[in-house]
């Protein structure tokens, strides 16, 4: 059977503002590829669709981006759209974590119409900077916006069932669906031998953008007076220059900052540290944390999102609000008595080969579905 060729229209700063969806493009493309498929990558600014047996779309929230070129998937002889969503809803970020400006706006008209007014800002820049020409007015309706994408695409992607159950629930849509699990790249993370003489591990480690979501400064005040040494890897958000010198400011002396490095460096932390601490707001399950577990960190994650449902029992849990459930969490993880993963069993379960396996099937699934 012929492979699908397909056009990938992603962010136009997938690679300058780097998260966890750039590395998430680039190694389910790397692995599809391997399969045989045909893909194209272009940012989402206006292009032409023809040529290509699917086109695939990131991101359920970025309306902005994804509306008009839904728009024009509604066309008679347009191909069918897939969906990454790569979404969770942020209401008790808006409500207890989000800083600033942003913060103090999400707070005071909430969530769904600080969304829909952060759609029609970037709209706004995009018409200014001339990236489009027109002003969406769907936009100004957030769950009208999310529900016209979910129901031009034919399959929509979610990395975990719960979130295809929050999709549904949240937007009444049942779009067909193919559940894709996030992955890490077994061929550089993976754990030590554990023979007698491997090097023992010690210190905390937290690698991510430092923002608010992903709650950095939480975990600072809440390692205060702990033994081990709070090692942070990570290069400001967007927006978060002055969050990131507040975290700096109350790091103390046994925090230390690291910019953003090499894989094969950063394997070498995950390997020497002990513990991982992810304590964002919420999760999708967070890269970061599914490296850390199989190279043998024990973890310490928010619930929030579908962390639980990649990790079970084999982490530990501290509600991101609460910096002694923090402090609580990071020390039980640093006892005896801590959970750990176990890391040949997610190295089966979590890698790209298999995402890019899923994928196919989702390509498959939108060529078989009529509109």
């Amino acid at each position: 059977m012929t492979k699908p060729r397909a056009l990938w229209l992603v962010r136009e700063d997938l690679d300058v503002q780097r998260g966890g969806d750039t590395v998430q493009v680039h190694r389910t493309k790397s692995a599809l590829e391997q399969l045989g498929v045909r893909i194209e990558l272009r940012d989402i600014r206006e292009t032409a669709l023809d040529g290509f047996d699917v086109v695939h779309l990131w991101h359920l929230d970025r309306l902005w981006e994804t509306l008009p070129i839904c728009r024009r998937l509604e066309r008679a002889a347009a191909p069918p759209g897939v969906l990454s969503t790569i979404y969770w809803p942020s209401d008790e970020f808006d409500r207890r974590g989000r800083h600033g400006l942003q913060g103090w706006l999400a707070r005071r008209v909430g969530t769904e119409r600080y969304q829909s007014l952060r759609n029609v800002q970037h709209n706004v820049l995009g018409v200014m900077r001339g990236r489009t020409r027109v002003f969406n007015s769907g936009l100004l309706r957030f769950r009208a916006g999310v529900r016209s994408v979910l129901d031009t695409v034919r399959v929509i992607l979610p990395n975990s069932i719960e979130e295809k159950r929050v999709i549904e629930q949240r937007f009444g849509a049942t779009p067909a669906c193919v559940v894709v699990p996030n992955a890490v790249d077994s061929a550089v993370f993976h754990p030590l031998t554990g023979a007698p003489d491997d090097p023992p591990r010690a210190g905390v480690l937290c690698v991510g953008r430092i923002e608010p979501r992903k709650n950095q400064l939480a975990l600072v005040r809440a390692c205060r007076g702990l033994d081990e040494t709070l090692t942070i890897i990570g290069t400001p958000g967007r927006h978060s220059g002055s969050y990131a010198e507040r975290v700096r400011s109350e790091g103390g002396p046994n925090v230390r900052f690291l910019d953003p490095c090499a894989p094969e460096q950063l394997l070498a932390h995950y390997r020497s540290n002990l513990v991982h601490a992810c304590v964002s707001w919420y999760e999708t399950p967070g890269l970061a944390s599914l490296e850390a577990g199989v190279c043998g960190c024990r973890l310490v994650l928010t619930p929030g999102g579908c962390t639980r449902e990649y990790f079970g029992e084999h982490a530990v849990y501290a509600d991101p609000a609460c910096e002694k459930s923090i402090g609580e969490a990071v020390r039980l993880a640093c006892s005896s008595r801590a959970p750990r993963p176990e890391s040949r069993a997610w190295a089966a379960a979590y890698q790209w080969p298999a995402a890019a396996q899923r994928t196919l099937e989702g390509y498959e699934l939108a060529l078989a579905t009529g509109r």
